[in-house]
């Protein structure tokens, strides 16, 4: 392996090398619209794993101020001050001209966002308790400073550390909880000087965060009042700037974290739903303008749209669209002092920030392209094809720049609820080693994914493995049938949902020449009862999962293993409490039972997906050592 181990320690050093600012996050902007606050994504070479800075830029200079270790900065509503979050505190400066003195304050467990009061004299922060359980989004596993000693014991229902609020006075003192403090908030935003709207529930772990519900909080005595009980779940809660109305995105989700449906308006007074209108987007961001207006960014097919919505008439504009996207995980923008700012890439070009302009595109503030090594391969592509019930399907190839037929792999985006977009190439690493190295990569947006609206998603949500499985298996036979891929050189890999159905696909089709499964799932009766999120499974899954007739059993690639023909890479991380890395020793060691061709890799210090530098590296030279090993080479470009 140590060949590609130097392919893949070659491609990072020119990457990283003199990288500083990569990328900007969390935006906020200014009350005066002059300046735009961030979380500075920040990689060298030296230091390749990355470290987040509050900064800010001044839009007519474009002059960038780094105010040093820290994360989701926010202004007053009169600008004069600014805070963001350390790793176990808030740090709030004044913004003037000259130099001012930081105050810190610290908080009890790991700080996750942050909002004024209107008025500017506190601080709303969501705090999680030491111990708590992480999102897989965040890598799952738990946050640091939980119980290390003595023995785990349940008796009942299962509990955890849990989520609240705090209180912080802008003048310092000791911060203050926010009552109820038996019940666990996920996310919250002030809704007026009085009231905070907040997304709740009764537990505490990542799956009792499926039954949340909308409600309105009364900080001083901690009374709620439910304004919406959603049949799916619910995000990203926000109020107008008098707290008049509150919203919220409503849709089936499968991952705290990544949140996407349809925005949600309500009266605060009477939790009575105002019918607003967002032209076919799943909205994954809502930032209320003004009274009456709400700027939102999401998804509509493959192209990332930021709206403006009236409340009033109901009706929205169009204020962006494009075939490249913004923000990070799912599309992002931020608004203030009558400026819409988003961060905009595409797989060639670099993360700018920019300020959206009256005729619709996004004037540039800060790039952070830097002379870095050229992204290999041709642009993305966008495909559409059918599946065999007739629906279309989307998604999109990136193919080297030399001729075909290529190997091709097939790259299973995780969720489902979740979507592939047209994205600076170095958020995807992986696409661009193996473009580098000769194949072909198709992302594919199957039933499940964001974009084409909740009916496409419960599709592939309550139905794993079925039509979803059908709609990748179309778009490969539509790529060999065009020509453009070698039919025997065909693998898949894909990362929690991806790496199920990399698992489960082998285990119905002779289709692929290798597979790699990352993180999956491939025994849902196991997945059930060892998993950190049950609420995910019985919220997709029919029946019992003890009955050997339900979809628990019928669902599980680990129950066919007897049927797999395809060498398989299975790689996991040890301390993954969403899926647990059983769920990859148990199907290695069921192909192993049959003679089959299986690896697995388990590492010993990552959760849901690696993060840490060094396993990055190692994932990604196993994975293209494995490929080249079971496709043939395909001839570096």
């Amino acid at each position: 392996m140590t060949l590609f181990t130097e392919v893949v320690e070659r491609y990072f050093a020119r990457v990283h090398r003199d990288a500083g600012v990569i990328d900007a996050l969390d935006l906020d902007v200014s009350p005066d619209g002059r300046s735009i606050a961030f979380t500075a994504t920040v990689r060298t070479a030296e230091a390749p794993d990355p470290v987040y800075e509050a900064a800010v830029v001044d839009l007519a200079t474009g002059a960038l101020t780094r105010k040093g270790r820290g994360r989701k900065p926010r202004w007053t509503r009169d600008g004069a001050h600014l805070a963001w979050l350390g790793d176990d505190r808030v740090e709030t400066v004044g913004h003037a001209s000259r130099p001012q003195a930081v105050r810190r304050q610290r908080l009890p467990g790991a700080p996750e966002y942050l909002e004024w009061r209107p008025d500017g004299g506190a601080l709303l922060v969501g705090v999680a308790e030491h111990g708590a359980e992480r999102s897989d989004v965040d890598g799952s596993g738990r946050l640091p400073g939980g119980p290390s000693t003595g023995p785990s014991v349940s008796t009942g229902p299962d509990r955890t550390p849990g989520r609240g609020l705090w209180l912080v006075d802008a003048d310092g003192g000791r911060p203050v909880r926010i009552p109820p403090v038996d019940r666990t908030i996920w996310q919250a935003a002030w809704a007026g000087p009085t009231a905070i709207v907040c997304v709740i529930s009764d537990g505490s772990t990542e799956s009792d965060w499926y039954e949340a519900e909308l409600a309105l909080l009364a900080p001083h005595t901690g009374t709620t009042r439910t304004l919406l009980r959603p049949a799916t779940q619910i995000g990203l809660p926000a109020a107008n700037p008098t707290g008049s109305l509150v919203s919220a995105v409503v849709g089936a989700t499968s991952d705290r974290g990544l949140y996407g449906g349809e925005l949600v308006v309500l009266r605060a007074a009477d939790g009575e739903s105002l019918a607003v209108e967002t032209d076919g987007v799943d909205v994954t961001c809502a930032r209320w303008e003004s009274e009456d207006t709400v700027v939102f960014a999401g998804l509509r097919g493959l192209d990332t749209v930021i709206g403006r919505c009236s409340v009033t008439s109901g009706r929205s504009e169009v204020l962006w669209e494009s075939e490249g996207t913004c923000g990070g995980l799912l599309p992002e923008v931020a608004v203030g002092g009558g400026v819409v700012a988003c961060t905009t890439h595409s797989r060639r070009a670099a993360p700018a920030l920019g300020v959206l302009a009256p005729d619709g595109t996004v004037r540039p503030s800060l790039s952070f392209a830097r002379p870095r090594t050229a992204v290999p391969g041709e642009p993305a592509e966008r495909l559409a094809w059918t599946a065999p019930d007739g629906q279309e399907i989307q998604g999109l190839l990136v193919t080297p720049s030399a001729p075909g037929p290529y190997p091709l792999v097939v790259n299973i985006h995780g969720g489902p609820v979740w979507a592939w977009r047209d994205e600076w190439a170095q958020r995807q690493p992986l696409v661009s080693l193996l473009v580098g190295q000769g194949y072909a990569v198709l992302s594919p947006n199957m039933r499940g994914s964001l974009g084409r609206g909740q009916k496409f998603v419960t599709a592939g949500l309550h139905d794993m493995g079925g039509a979803d499985a059908g709609d990748l298996l179309a778009g490969v036979d539509a790529l060999v049938a065009a020509g453009r891929v070698d039919d025997r050189r065909v693998a898949v890999t894909g990362n929690s949902y991806g790496g199920f159905m990399s698992a489960w696909l082998i285990a119905h089709s002779d289709r692929f020449a290798a597979a790699v499964a990352r993180s999956p799932v491939t025994d849902w009766v196991s997945q059930h009862h060892t998993s950190n999120i049950p609420g995910f499974d019985r919220m997709c899954l029919d029946g019992d999962p003890l009955d050997p007739a339900s979809d628990y059993r019928t669902r599980s690639p680990f129950y066919r293993a007897r049927h797999v023909r395809t060498p398989v890479l299975l790689m996991a991380g040890a301390h993954d409490l969403a899926t647990p890395p059983q769920q990859a020793a148990m199907f290695h060691r069921a192909l192993r039972d049959h003679g089959r061709d299986s690896t697995l890799v388990i590492y010993p210090d990552e959760g849901h997906g690696v993060r840490a530098h060094a396993s990055v590296v190692d994932q990604a030279a196993r994975l293209l050592e494995f490929l080249d090993r079971h496709l043939g080479p395909a001839g570096e470009t």
